[in-house]
C-alpha cells in the first residue's frame, strides 16, 4: 500500500493548466513518488497537491468513464500500488468523486484552456449535462435565438394528457413555458404571443429566430398552415422547423421529474400551472452552466 507524498506544489493552479498536464506528459513515476513521500503521512491534506494527485486528476479527466478498478490497474502496471480506500481518499481530495466537478472542469478546460475534448469526454459531459449538446447554438443577445418544443404529453393526475409548450432563450438559457391540454402548434404560438413577447418588448429586446423541434409530419403540416396566417406574418419572426432535439429540453424535463412534478398533481389545472411556474422559477435560478452577463427576470 502506497502512502501518498506530502510535497507541496509551488503553485497548485499550475498543475491544472494546459494540455501537457491533461495528456499525462508530466505524469509521475514510482521513483518520483517514493523520493518525495513523507513516511509519517498516510494521507495528504486538501491543501496539498502531489504528483500523484496530478496524475490521478489527469487520468480521470482524460478517461472520465474509468471505474476505480481500472484506475487501480493502471497504477499497478506502473508500479504504483494502493488500496481502493486510498484511491477513494485521493479522489475526494482532488474533488474527483463528484461528476458535476469533473464535467465543469472539462468544460472550463475546453472553453478557457484550449482543450479539444475527445469523444469520451464529450459523451460523459452530455450524459450528465444534456444541454452541452447545444453548445454550437450561439447567440449574442437575448431573443436572437430561441428554441421551441412541446414536452412530454403524458398523463398528469386526473387531467389526462398534458403538454408543456416550452421556449428557451439560447443566450440566457432562460426557459419559458405554459402547460396546456392542447398539443397543437397554434397553442404554442399563443403562448409565445401572450407570455413571452410582451416581457421581451418591455425590456427592449426583439425575438429574431425560433428553432422549432418538430416531432412528426403533422407538426410540419400545422406549421405550414400557421406560417400562412396574417397573425404569424405580422410578427416578422424567422420560425425554422428542425428534426433536431435540444438538450436544454431534456435538462428541463429532468428537473421536473426529479422534483416529482408528475407524481404530486393538484386537483385543479390552474394549481398545476402554478406548481409548474414555481419549479420553472427554481430551474431558471439554478441554471448556470453558461453563466451569462444578463438574465431576464421574468
Amino acid at each position: 500500500m502506497l502512502a501518498p507524498n506530502t510535497a507541496p506544489a509551488t503553485n497548485p493552479l499550475q498543475s491544472f493548466s494546459g494540455l501537457r498536464f491533461l495528456l499525462l506528459e508530466d505524469a509521475c513515476s514510482l521513483p518520483q513518488i517514493n523520493n518525495e513521500a513523507s513516511p509519517e503521512a498516510a494521507f495528504v491534506t486538501p491543501a496539498i497537491i502531489t504528483p500523484l494527485h496530478r496524475q490521478l486528476t489527469a487520468l480521470c479527466l482524460h478517461n472520465p468513464y474509468w471505474n476505480d478498478f481500472r484506475i487501480l490497474n493502471h497504477f499497478q502496471k506502473r508500479g504504483i500500488k494502493m488500496s481502493i480506500e486510498i484511491l477513494a481518499q485521493l479522489k475526494k481530495e482532488s474533488k474527483l468523486d463528484d461528476r458535476e466537478t469533473i464535467c465543469n472542469t472539462l468544460i472550463r478546460l475546453s472553453t478557457q484552456g484550449g482543450l479539444k475534448l475527445n469523444s469520451r469526454q464529450i459523451s460523459y459531459i452530455e450524459r450528465a449535462k444534456p444541454e452541452f449538446r447545444d453548445r454550437d447554438l450561439q447567440s449574442t443577445q437575448p431573443g436572437e435565438l430561441v428554441v421551441y418544443g412541446r414536452l412530454f404529453g403524458r398523463g398528469v393526475g386526473e387531467f389526462g394528457r398534458v403538454y408543456l409548450h416550452t421556449f428557451i432563450d439560447m443566450y440566457t438559457r432562460q426557459a419559458f413555458g405554459k402547460l396546456s391540454q392542447d398539443k397543437s402548434i397554434t397553442a404554442g404560438f399563443e403562448v409565445l404571443k401572450t407570455n413571452i413577447l410582451p416581457p421581451y418588448k418591455a425590456r427592449g429586446y426583439a425575438l429574431d429566430t425560433i428553432l422549432h423541434s418538430i416531432q412528426d409530419a403533422n407538426d410540419l403540416k400545422e406549421f405550414n398552415e400557421l406560417e400562412n396566417s396574417s397573425d404569424f406574418s405580422s410578427l416578422g419572426l424567422q420560425w425554422l422547423p428542425t428534426r433536431r432535439t435540444f438538450g436544454v429540453f431534456e435538462k428541463l424535463e429532468r428537473h421536473l421529474v426529479q422534483n416529482s412534478f408528475f407524481e404530486n398533481a393538484p386537483d385543479l389545472f390552474a394549481n398545476l400551472q402554478i406548481a409548474f411556474e414555481r419549479l420553472l422559477a427554481r430551474y431558471n435560478a439554478n441554471n448556470r452552466l453558461f453563466a451569462r452577463r444578463t438574465l431576464l427576470d421574468y
